[in-house]
């Protein structure tokens, strides 16, 4: 009897064990992959997508200044009026003084004015004036000329400065040449009611920002013109990297930043950045989509048809490109990409 037992008790440990044994193969078996993921194929196209491209870019910049010479006024006499401050801009075009009762208008040009100008009258020194008369929104020519358009400019300009009968004439004495469109004087060296003689400094002004120049461009740059962004002001960038537009420097130098750079009278690190002037129109895709390559041109295919493109720019995971003509909507990946060249 004990040894049906013990046969009995050996029979359920035995299939105890093959039990636990099968279990722990069904655990240790790996899983079956899902029959989506078995069935999926590799990606033969993909969709074009579209981007406008601005390729800003952030640089180091340095500040070029020079020493601004002393605003001086050519008339003498009594002030009658003045509206110099300290620390506030004189502006280009903006009367700023009365002497004897006489305007005297600020005026920003790239020749200072050294003579009394009439109708007749040809130079360098003319063609400043009327380029700066353009600026500040008068209809004045380009020729260098002191005509009868250049003569109706001027008498304008001195009617909103509040001249009494104005002629047309621009006596150099009644204009304070500025260096800047707008500056900022450091002091100012006439009060109202004072005697003043002919040339005799009118007001101070610091070291004048005379360029903004990019210390190195970064050599990837997407060709085309390019602005230049700095202390929140926006200019023209010139091929060599600087940028000297005096309108910019002008915005420049009259940001908050600026002044407190200056203030300091230290030349601190100055970051700004550079931008295409106008975006460009590009199409994002698959590098793998590409072939023929051959510089920046190459070929992707769409529909059985060829496309030659331009790469303008490389992204991890993208790359963006131009092409003329029609733009197709997707483009061929993998096998079905030509690997020869564009023909």
């Amino acid at each position: 009897m004990a040894d049906a037992r013990f046969a009995g008790t050996a029979v359920l440990a035995g299939l105890t064990l093959l039990g636990a044994a099968g279990a722990t193969g069904f655990l240790l078996r790996p899983a079956a992959a899902p029959e989506q993921l078995r069935s999926a194929g590799q990606l033969s196209d993909a969709p074009v997508g579209h981007e406008r491209l601005t390729d800003e870019r952030t640089v180091k910049i340095s500040l070029t200044r020079a020493p601004a010479a002393p605003l001086t006024v050519g008339l003498a006499g009594r002030v009658t009026e003045v509206s110099c401050r300290p620390g506030r801009p004189l502006a280009s075009g903006q009367r700023v003084a009365r002497i004897d009762g006489v305007p005297v208008i600020a005026l920003a040009t790239r020749v200072p004015p050294y003579r009394d100008l009439t109708r007749g009258d040809k130079g360098g020194d003319v063609r400043a004036v009327q380029r700066e008369l353009r600026r500040l929104g008068y209809a004045a020519p380009d020729n260098g000329r002191y005509d009868r358009r250049t003569s109706a400019a001027v008498r304008k300009l001195q009617k909103a400065a509040g001249k009494t009968a104005p002629d047309g004439g621009l006596a150099a004495a009644e204009v304070l040449w500025l260096p800047a469109a707008s500056v900022r004087p450091g002091s100012c060296e006439q009060v109202l009611g004072a005697r003043i003689a002919a040339g005799q400094q009118f007001a101070k002004v610091p070291a004048r920002l005379t360029a903004v120049t990019v210390d190195a461009l970064p050599g990837n740059l997407v060709a085309g013109p390019r602005t230049l962004t700095v202390m929140g002001a926006t200019g023209p960038l010139g091929r060599e990297g600087a940028a000297t537009d005096v309108t910019f420097l002008g915005r420049v130098a009259a940001s908050a930043e600026y002044r407190l750079l200056e203030a300091s009278g230290k030349d601190a690190d100055v970051t700004g950045s550079v931008a295409l002037r106008e975006p460009l129109d590009t199409l994002k895709m698959p590098p793998g989509a590409i072939f023929g390559l051959a510089g920046d041109t190459g070929c992707v295919r769409s529909g059985g048809q060829t496309y030659p493109v331009r790469v303008v720019s490389s992204r991890l995971g993208a790359t963006l490109v131009t092409v003329e003509g029609p733009a197709p909507r997707r483009v061929d990946l993998g096998p079905s990409v030509a690997t020869g060249g564009c023909e």
